[in-house]
């Protein structure tokens, strides 16, 4: 036996120890169903296919490539259905990824494109990657009070410098940009990263920005299936340009990447197809969900970032907090497993809180546990806190934690006898 089973097994226990007395408030962490998790741990796990998505490469391939290239259009057929698109690709490992790849194939080295900052909530590793690869960047310019980008100045830029693409990836949103405003020139690329969202676009509880862009339009809508979207991590790349889609189609695999973890693709469908049954549901009761926190929260004294009478169409909630309170709220909400993001941007006034919903409403709460989650925060404000009384209030909601949103047992059993040599 190895010297290092026990050890993991600490570690391991440790971890879900801390889990299990948690309530998860992070925006970017989301539960797989016990149904998508089949297709984790099935035989074709292992196997490998080379070559894109749009065509079956033949010639420089592997034995079973076309028995696999078809869970390549099947879930082409799901993303039409949710999505809109002509074109969907899942082979990239996870969202950041999927930037790595699209940059690596569409801009060369001294292309200049346009990227969401920082302070406006964009994520932070990308100016780092377009240094790496030799493309210069331009900060799009963003209106704190309208919390969206300055269209007309952005404009102004593409007409008055060669702009080769626009790259937005937003870590912090509230509401969608307005994607339609920005005048791309034809030979502009326009990559939407919608790794926060992209559940919520399935069924139209945020617009689908690939409805507002024409075929011929070079605008790609991609992210990470790990959010909003219940999955195991992919980068999902999609497009109604298939002149577009070409350009980096079979570039992503070989040149770029080799084993694209097949089980994980196979997971994915499986999500897909939870969205397609049950996505609706889900994405309303997870805006409507971060909406009730938003007004308990506010009503309770915390400075909640809304537009009129909205908190929020998407799953986040930001809430602006004074750096001395910051640090104080933080350390007790390590203390009590409160597991939620302290944020140091411009887009809430120098430093406050992000706080996501996804994966509580995937427990099945609802407005109550809102009102009980926004008492708890509540509490972690203040100095002298009764441990026993909170962690009692804690523990009634995390004694609840069953999956909704995912099919019956019966579904999951036939499932599971067609991934497995061995019976449910």
């Amino acid at each position: 036996m190895s010297k290092y089973i026990s050890r993991f097994e600490t570690l391991y226990q440790n971890v879900m120890s801390f889990e299990e007395k948690s309530i998860p408030l992070c925006a970017a962490e989301n539960p797989i169903s016990p149904f998508a998790k089949l297709a984790l741990d099935s035989r074709l796990q292992e196997k490998y296919i080379m070559g894109g998505i749009l065509q079956l490469d033949k010639n420089n391939n592997f034995i079973e490539a076309e028995l696999l290239f078809q869970f390549y259009q099947l879930i082409n057929a799901q993303c039409n259905d949710l999505f809109h698109c002509k074109y969907a690709d899942p082979r990239a490992l996870s969202g950041v990824n999927a930037v790595m790849v699209l940059l690596m194939s569409l801009f060369k080295e001294g292309d200049t494109i346009l990227i969401s900052s920082k302070e406006s909530g964009g994520h932070s590793s990308m100016p780092l990657i377009c240094r790496r690869l030799g493309i210069s960047t331009i900060d799009l310019p963003f209106d704190f009070e309208t919390m969206d980008f300055d269209y007309d100045v952005t404009n102004q830029i593409i007409r008055e410098k060669y702009i080769r693409g626009v790259l937005i990836c937003p870590s912090d949103l509230l509401w969608q940009p307005c994607l339609e405003k920005i005048q791309l020139p034809t030979d502009c690329i326009l990559i939407y990263d919608a790794t926060q969202t992209l559940g919520l676009m399935a069924h139209q509880i945020n617009e689908n920005p690939l409805d507002k862009f024409l075929d011929e339009n070079k605008f790609i809508l991609m992210g990470a299936t790990h959010k909003t979207v219940p999955g195991p991590t992919c980068g999902l790349i999609m497009t109604k340009n298939l002149d577009l889609a070409r350009q980096f189609d079979c570039l992503i695999n070989p040149s770029y990447l080799r084993n694209v973890q097949f089980h994980h693709i196979l997971s994915l469908s499986l999500v897909l197809m939870e969205l397609e049954v049950f996505g609706y549901e889900y994405a309303s009761n997870i805006v409507r969900n971060a909406n009730y926190l938003g007004q308990y929260l506010e009503q309770n004294g915390f400075d909640v970032v809304k537009k009129g009478k909205t908190y929020t169409n998407t799953h986040q909630l930001f809430i602006q907090m004074p750096t001395e309170h910051l640090d104080k709220f933080m350390k007790h909400s390590k203390r009590f497993g409160i597991t939620l993001n302290a944020r140091y941007k411009q887009l809430y006034r120098g430093q406050g809180i992000r706080i996501g919903v996804q994966e509580v409403t995937r427990y099945g709460w609802g407005k109550e546990e809102m009102r009980e989650i926004a008492g708890i925060l509540t509490t972690l404000q203040q100095t002298n806190i009764d441990s026993r009384k909170l962690e009692h209030r804690i523990s009634s909601l995390t004694n609840h934690r069953e999956i909704h949103y995912t099919f019956d047992l019966e579904t999951v059993k036939r499932i599971y006898n067609i991934l497995h040599d061995r019976q449910f």
